[in-house]
């Protein structure tokens, strides 16, 4: 993270935006200090990029494991402006924990840190073991058959609640199909999806399909 600084926070992002020949508006800074002093002020701002911000995820990540006494290893990407860091793990199944809990519970704290330190949301994705792909693949073939059954009943369902990557998945499945709508309804841990069934003059529901066990990719 390369730093300036000036008498107020607007002349150091000047500065920054000079020096980096790009509008003042397109600085991506974070305050490092704001010192007054007897006869003025010194700002010193901290401009980042999307590679500072991958090093600092990964970076605490680790740290936070080895707090845990948790050997692991991690690696970051970034695909269609998403974070993917993918845990190497002596134990998966402990990073991972039950039902996912663990593996979720660090990807919200690692997605808070990363704003209380840049100021900016980022879309950041931890998978472990390919525990996502897995994870998708079932809940692809559940929210499948759920779509068969409101069709063949029109009775609308609510699936269990999902991260926000798992109902892009579904979404993402399912948006195809003509016959039926999803919405992600409810706040918090208790979002979740409902599948409602779409009127179509003339149109019978076939037999419900055999869905493969491929596996699904997507980007929170």
């Amino acid at each position: 993270m390369k730093t300036y600084e000036a008498k107020s926070e607007s002349e150091a992002v000047e500065l920054a935006a000079n020096d980096l020949k790009i509008p003042a508006d397109q600085v991506k800074y974070a305050v490092v200090s704001d010192v007054k002093k007897l006869f003025g002020r010194k700002v010193t701002i901290g401009v980042y990029t999307k590679a500072d911000v991958i090093e600092y995820a990964v970076n605490l990540l680790e740290t936070i494991c080895e707090t845990l006494e948790l050997k692991v290893n991690a690696e970051a990407s970034l695909a269609d402006d998403v974070i993917k860091i993918d845990i190497n793990a002596d134990i998966p199944s402990v990073v991972i924990g039950r039902s996912g809990e663990n593996l979720r519970a660090l990807n919200e704290l690692v997605r808070s840190a990363v704003f209380n330190r840049f100021g900016e949301h980022y879309r950041i994705l931890l998978n472990c073991d390919s525990y996502k792909e897995d994870k998708y693949a079932r809940l692809v073939r559940a929210a499948k058959h759920a779509a068969w059954t409101v069709k063949k009943t029109g009775v609308k369902v609510s699936l269990d609640p999902m991260t926000s990557d798992e109902r892009r998945v579904i979404h993402n499945a399912l948006a195809n199909d003509k016959r039926v709508t999803t919405l992600s309804e409810g706040t918090g841990r208790f979002r979740h999806i409902t599948i409602n069934r779409v009127e179509l003059p003339t149109e019978s529901v076939k037999e419900e399909p055999v869905v493969s066990e491929e596996k699904t990719d997507v980007q929170e």
